[in-house]
């Protein structure tokens, strides 16, 4: 597949090739450098289960990070404007 770089050295990634690896706007890739050519590999964020707390369905903690309710009203408010 041939694309081309434009003067800002951006390339497109055909869609194709975006919609075969479920690539959206703003995905990370990964620039590594192979032999003589550039390697673009999606970065991929570990997913996230839901697990049970007291009986309620909950997305499972990240170690180390805490969100308070500050944080969360401020996202409201955030959204809401």
């Amino acid at each position: 597949m041939l694309v081309t770089i434009d003067r800002a050295g951006r390339v497109v990634i055909p869609k194709e090739v975006r919609d075969q690896l479920s690539l959206e706007a703003n995905a990370e890739l990964e620039l590594t450098l192979d032999g003589h050519g550039v390697l673009l590999t999606p970065v991929r964020r570990p997913g996230r289960r839901i697990v049970e707390v007291d009986g309620w369905p909950v997305i499972e903690a990240i170690p180390g990070l805490s969100v308070t309710d500050a944080d969360v009203q401020r996202w409201r408010d955030d959204g809401q404007r």
